[in-house]
């Protein structure tokens, strides 16, 4: 089926943490208290939003969509096949799931998913599993990279490289630190650091349409299509919502973490 993006994005934060601390993460504070975790109502929240948007994209985020995988079976039954489907995730592996267990989950639902944005950055700041898992996927992914350091430092130039010759061959989104984004230098080439250092190290290819809160640019790597992601660390301008966001607790909210205000779903009949 061909389909065509309608309505903003709806975000589910999965009631699972990740046990990681992530220092660019917009999400941790909003797991460090659980008791008021409830997937029951994150499962009725979804099935408002595909009531209200058929057709928008859905992404799982976390926490960790993964910690639990019958728990993600659950999940991706509340999603209609009539939307894009991604999932952020570690690839979590553990005592009670292996490499081979994530990807068969996965692998099993390859024609619900669009993608997986699989996270891995130049310092180890998640747990991960063995490279290996990926040629075990047979669902499209994406390394998922978000830039913390400073990319005029020339060890940043030297871990990006080796970080880009690991993952040769794989699909790679390197992403801007996200807190140091705002809406006058979301869309800039100019002066922006990490934009320069991959041009200098890889093939620019073309830029990414423009959307109301992020941006993005193409490159080639060797063997690998390289993408550069900007996007605000918040989603709601001037009453225009660009990302719903269903919390842990199953409310849906208009925007992230301490921008974001219990949504009145009346708001979105009349933008």
């Amino acid at each position: 089926m061909d389909i065509v993006k309608e309505g903003p994005t709806v975000t589910l934060f999965v009631p699972y943490d990740c046990n990681n601390s992530c220092p660019f993460c917009v999400n941790k504070a909003e797991y460090r208290d659980q008791s008021h975790f409830d997937l029951d109502r994150c499962y009725r929240a979804l099935d408002l939003m595909d009531r209200v948007f058929p057709h928008n994209d859905v992404v799982f985020t976390g926490g960790e969509p993964l910690a639990k995988l019958d728990a993600l079976e659950e999940i991706l039954s509340h999603v209609k096949r009539t939307h894009h489907l991604y999932i952020n995730t570690t690839l979590p592996v553990g005592d009670d799931q292996t490499i081979q267990s994530v990807a068969e989950t996965l692998n099993r639902h390859k024609d619900q998913i669009s993608c997986v944005n699989v996270s891995r950055h130049l310092k180890h700041y998640v747990q991960e599993c063995s490279d290996e898992i990926f040629d075990l996927l047979e669902v499209r992914h994406r390394i998922n990279c978000v830039v913390f350091e400073d990319a005029k430092e020339p060890s940043t130039r030297e871990k990006l490289l080796k970080f880009l010759d690991r993952f040769n061959g794989h699909e790679v989104q390197i992403r801007a630190n996200y807190s140091n984004l705002t809406l006058d230098n979301v869309f800039e080439t100019k002066g922006d650091d990490l934009f320069k250092l991959l041009s200098d190290i890889a093939e620019y290819q073309y830029p990414l349409e423009k959307e109301l809160f992020r941006t993005g640019f193409v490159f080639h790597y060797k063997d690998s299509l390289v993408t550069y992601h900007k996007t605000l660390p918040y989603s709601k301008i001037n009453g225009k919502v660009g990302d719903i966001i269903i919390r842990q607790n199953g409310l849906i909210y208009d925007d992230w973490n301490n921008y974001g205000s219990p949504m009145d779903i009346n708001e979105l009949t009349v933008q």
